[in-house]
This record gives structure tokens, C-alpha cells and sequence, in this order.
């Protein structure tokens, strides 16, 4: 069985500002495009928000306010994971990629 090298803390502390970085971007867009706010105004009026607004007890305007702000964070999140999982596999490629060819 070989044995996989663990990531060091600097690539880590890089990982987790790209994350960062990338939810806060992705976070922004909502503010500055106009499809994407609405396109979460959209989603905010659905039924399932509606129950989730329940759930959580999300009775006036501004707790409402504050469990879709909730939402737009950990969608954010969840888009940014998988952006910055692709960005790693295709730098190590890459870094792959130009050893082998200085050989």
C-alpha cells in the first residue's frame, strides 16, 4: 500500500483563503448582478423556504432576512468547495506534469 503525503500547513492556510475568497466573490455577485438577486428573490418564495421560515421561527422581515443571508452563505460555500477542489487536482497536474518533463 503506498502511503499518500499529508498537505502541509501552508497549503491548508491557501486552501482555506481561497475558500474564503471565493465565497465571499461568489457572495458579491448576488449584490451586483441583477439575474442572480433574482433569481435568489425567486427561490426565497418557494414553498420550501416558506417551511424553512417556520422551522426557524423566522416570523418578521428582518429574520427572514437573516436565514436567506444564511442561505446565500452556505450555497456559496457549497459552489466555492468543489471550484476550489478542481483548481488543487489541476495544479498538482500541472506541477505533475512539468516534473516529469525536467526529468
Amino acid at each position: 500500500m503506498t502511503e499518500v503525503a499529508q498537505p502541509g500547513i501552508a497549503r491548508t492556510l491557501i486552501k482555506t483563503a481561497a475558500m474564503v475568497a471565493l465565497t465571499v466573490g461568489l457572495m458579491a455577485t448576488l449584490r451586483y448582478s441583477a439575474h442572480v438577486a433574482y433569481l435568489v428573490d425567486h427561490i426565497a418564495g418557494t414553498r420550501l423556504w416558506s417551511t424553512l421560515y417556520s422551522v426557524t421561527g423566522a416570523s418578521d422581515a428582518e429574520a427572514r432576512e437573516r436565514v436567506i443571508v444564511i442561505g446565500v452563505a452556505v450555497a456559496c460555500f457549497l459552489l466555492a468547495l468543489p471550484i476550489v477542489q478542481v483548481g488543487e487536482w489541476a495544479i498538482d497536474r500541472l506541477r505533475a506534469r512539468r516534473a516529469s518533463a525536467g526529468r
